[in-house]
């Protein structure tokens, strides 16, 4: 599924030093319960030493089930309605950020919701399913992700890494829940399967799986487990990469960054030369592709146009479609601010204002496909997302000052070759993208740079 990004860049690469890019994000569902009576119904829960015979129950099932997976090519129509949810949860997510700086993990919100889905019926089902994968139906997201899923390692150079897990409580006898539900998930998204007490050591042990899965930068995802919560579902995404082509040591020098609160500040900036150059109404921008894989793309939105603004303007299709025609083998001059953010939002609101609603209601939700709690009823109490970006180089920085200016405009040198100019100095999307499907794993908004 060749989409023309990394053919056209050029193959002059130089070496220098490593730069790179590090971003982690984690996502928690907790299923709570509605407590109407106290039940006397018998623990259904899938103790620790089932949990292995499961896994190796569904080894032959789960190959069976994604039979695309092996060719790691998802159907176009899966692409479309991510790079659509993606676009849409940044935009609801913009709406409430307040000029900070946002980034989401398009790619990790689906997968939580798609295993809570798994358990959904009726119009909590249908509702999810209208918000992530609005033109399939459950059973060809789940084989499309997986074929998607399965292809997103990399050799170390450059990777998306998912990890989903399934925490049950096992000490609340009330509390039954549905082999088939845990069956298909760990077919599909090769989920963890623990069970617990959902006491304070319980907490240590979340926290600690999250930490380990995002390399330490996100240490901690919950501070205490409610008394009425029967299921966790955790997530965690996690990208490293490379550069094709690293920042030299003169490449990296102070800039000013006008931020969205007008407060100009001078940071070191990233320049370079790219061949990628993306032109869409009201914005411009480049791509600079990492080693394997994936890009990077960045948004500058017109002068007097705020990120805010021109997101709310764009849809998955519109989002792609521009990529997709980037005037590729062109001169494109650039500089970057080097920035790190950290994000947390509590994502109900927002998922709701999406269409996803009966899933939080405590009387309306119907995650019957999941299990049962005598006389109550699940639904979705939280979900919470952490996000953390640096994108950075790992070389030494200059100390010579250089301001520019310049926002984006073309100019003829005496050689006659076109020359674009792109400078991130001020407010600016950005997305990470995976270079076959033009799909976003990672997108946001650098509104402010620095301390």
């Amino acid at each position: 599924m060749e989409n023309g990004i990394r053919a056209g860049i050029s193959n002059g690469i130089q070496n220098g030093s490593r730069a790179g890019i590090r971003i982690q994000a984690v996502i928690f569902l907790m299923l709570g319960m509605l407590c109407c009576g106290c039940g006397n119904g018998k623990s259904g829960n899938v103790p620790e030493e089932t949990y292995v015979d499961l896994m190796q129950e569904t080894e032959a099932e789960g190959a069976a089930a994604g039979s695309g997976a092996e060719q790691g090519e998802p159907e176009e129509v899966f692409c479309a309605d991510t790079a659509d949810f993606g676009i849409r949860l940044l935009q609801e997510n913009l709406k409430r950020g307040d000029g900070r700086n946002v980034i989401v993990s398009p790619a990790a919100v689906l997968d939580v919701l798609a295993v809570a889905a798994n358990g959904a019926e009726g119009d909590t089902l249908s509702q999810i399913n209208s918000v992530i994968a609005e033109n399939q139906d459950m059973e060809q997201l789940n084989r499309n992700r997986k074929a998607w899923a399965d292809s997103l390692g990399g050799t170390g150079q450059a990777g998306l890494y998912l990890a989903d897990s399934v925490w049950l409580k096992q000490t609340d006898e009330a509390f039954s829940v549905k082999k088939e539900f845990l069956e298909k998930n760990a077919s599909f998204y090769g989920m963890d399967l623990y069970g617990a007490a959902f006491d304070t050591d319980t907490v240590e042990d979340m926290n600690n799986w999250v930490n380990e899965k995002t390399g330490g930068r996100i240490p901690r995802i919950l501070d205490r487990i409610p008394e009425e919560a029967v299921m966790y579902l955790l997530n965690t995404a996690s990208f490293e990469a490379e550069w094709e082509r690293t920042y030299k040591e003169y490449e990296i020098k102070s800039g000013t960054f006008t931020g969205a609160s007008g407060e100009k500040k001078t940071v070191p900036f990233l320049y370079s030369g790219e061949s990628v150059y993306i032109e869409g109404e009201n914005a411009v921008g480049f791509v600079k592709p990492y080693k394997e894989d994936y890009y990077f793309a960045a948004v500058l939105p017109a002068e007097g146009v705020r990120p805010e603004e021109y997101a709310a303007s764009l849809d998955g299709e519109g989002f792609r479609s521009m990529l997709a025609e980037a005037k590729t083998e062109k001169i494109v001059k650039t500089g970057m601010p080097k920035f790190e953010a950290a994000y947390e939002v509590r994502l109900n609101d927002i998922l709701r204002a999406m269409g996803i609603e009966d899933a939080f209601d405590r009387e309306r939700a119907d995650f019957s496909g999941i299990g049962t709690y005598a006389d109550g009823n699940l639904f979705i109490d939280e979900i919470l997302h952490k996000t953390y970006i640096a994108v950075n180089e790992l070389g030494t920085e200059a100390t010579a000052a250089t301001e520019m200016s310049m926002d984006a405009e073309a100019a003829e040198e005496d050689s006659g070759l076109e020359i674009y100019y792109v400078y991130l100095n001020r407010p600016f999307i950005y997305a990470i993208v995976e270079d076959r499907t033009n799909v976003p794993v990672f997108i946001g908004v650098v509104n402010e740079v620095g301390e």
